[in-house]
């Protein structure tokens, strides 16, 4: 979409001549198979595209045991691995850099699969073996992490409709971990330094794209059954907007502290009926939600998002995830992100049996300004990325620097059944293009890296 114009026409052109000779002077199978031919142009023009030499052909085999942890990544040629820490715990999920993305001295990670540690904080200046200190314990499943506009931490938690939104202060001079000792009321050892924001509401969180005021997107990891929808996508706008320069120190002054919350339905802008099932792409609305329908509210007064969808009746998807900002877009002035809807697979690329293959997707949002609208925006979704039986469960996602690509990384079943039993897979990391200026919406192309 946003592609240096000279480079694309040039391989625009090349490709249009490449083309043009293999049709008709070529006697391969590829030149019958446009697809495939289009797969060898994009590896041959990875260096280009991608940054890297070569995408890699075929999966790494799951399973890694050794002690050499650098070796259960296989990475693209052109591409390198380093140990940034062997002391976090074993289930580290995401990662958010302090103080900034361009000199982080700290690292801060969640654990999604214990309680203690929740949150570690990693010291990039120590030895790998010795970098990880617990600042947190007493989280469910914290999954998400993010430095906001405002210099704190936010972390939440993966827990079901019960999932809470937590808010770190002054993140780097936390010395003795804090104990949450109650995740309903978000009592904890030391609120000053940690506050739950209720305001936001409660649900299993993954996902989250911030703007410099405040405002919030994210999503509920919730899959759909047995007819009833999947997890919605939720718009928070704070009551009192983060007006930039000061760093937020304490939670009375951070604009997650109240606010108003609102549901995305897709296909419902301009008086719209034809929103509900089936519709999860195209123009939208705000809707915000009724604080008076049943189950809103629970006894410690977290407002449970999944009770107000169900009254909303909100555009649901499987298992919305991980979310980016578009760093382009944003020096542009549009605001765009884009979340992994993850689906479910039982077995990865090249088995021979698979029951669900619902391959998961990621979707974009452009917020189009709109003042009569709720929330001043309609919101616009549309697909960039398809999944496939290779490309499957795509879990997180995060813009490349500088070039509008997309890296999609699989949380998929980690074995294929073969005609010899079943086998280790490894999940993989995709590097996705940005839309170019043809009709439709889709990445124009992507390697597996």
């Amino acid at each position: 979409m946003r592609r240096p114009t000279l480079f694309t026409c040039a391989l625009a052109s090349g490709l249009a001549l490449t083309m043009l000779t293999a049709r008709i002077l070529a006697d391969d199978d590829t030149v019958d198979d446009f697809g495939l031919f289009i797969a060898h142009q994009l590896s041959a023009h990875a260096e280009a595209l991608f940054g890297f030499t070569h995408p890699l052909d075929s999966s790494a085999v799951g399973g890694y045991t050794g002690a050499d942890n650098l070796k259960a990544i296989e990475v693209a040629d052109g591409l390198r691995v380093s140990l940034v820490s062997s002391s976090v715990a074993s289930a580290a999920d995401q990662i958010a850099m302090w103080p900034n993305d361009d000199n982080p001295r700290y690292l801060f990670v969640c654990d999604e699969e214990t309680s203690t540690p929740a949150v570690q904080r990693v010291d990039l200046t120590k030895p790998p073996a010795a970098n990880a200190t617990t600042i947190v314990t007493g989280l469910s499943s914290c999954d998400p992490v993010r430095r906001t506009p405002w210099g704190t931490i936010i972390v939440a938690e993966e827990a079901g409709s019960t999932g809470g939104l937590y808010e770190l202060f002054d993140p780097a001079s936390i010395s003795t971990a804090i104990n949450v000792t109650n995740r309903a009321t978000g009592a904890n050892t030391d609120p000053t330094h940690l506050v739950k924001q209720k305001a936001v509401g409660s649900l299993s969180f993954e996902s989250f794209a911030i703007k410099p005021d405040g405002t919030m997107i994210y999503g509920d990891e919730l899959a759909p059954s047995g007819g009833a929808a999947g997890g919605a996508i939720y718009k928070f706008v704070p009551l009192s907007p983060y007006p930039g320069g000061t760093p937020v120190t304490s939670a009375a002054f951070s604009p997650l502290s109240a606010g108003s919350i609102f549901g995305l339905r897709v296909a419902a802008a301009n008086g719209s009926s034809n929103w509900g099932q089936g519709a999860e792409v195209g123009k939208g609305k705000w809707v915000a939600i009724d604080t008076t329908a049943s189950g809103i509210f629970d006894a410690s007064g977290n407002i449970v998002l999944r009770a107000a969808q169900a009254a909303g009746k909100f555009t649901g998807f499987y298992r919305p995830e991980d979310m980016d900002v578009d760093p382009i877009a944003r020096e542009e002035g549009m605001f765009r992100a884009c979340w992994a809807n993850t689906g479910r697979l039982n077995f990865g690329g090249d088995t021979t049996v698979e029951n669900s293959a619902v391959h998961g997707e990621v979707l974009c949002m452009v917020e189009e300004p709109n003042a009569s609208a709720a929330t001043g925006t309609i919101p616009v979704v549309t697909k960039l990325v398809v999944g496939s039986q290779q490309l499957g469960m795509p879990d997180n996602v995060a813009f490349q620097p500088h070039t509008g690509n997309l890296v999609v990384l699989e949380d998929g079943p980690t074995t294929i059944m073969t005609p010899s039993g079943e086998q280790p897979r490894g999940n993989d990391l995709w590097i996705c293009l940005p839309d170019g200026g043809d009709d439709d919406t889709l990445t124009d192309g992507r390697g597996r890296d």
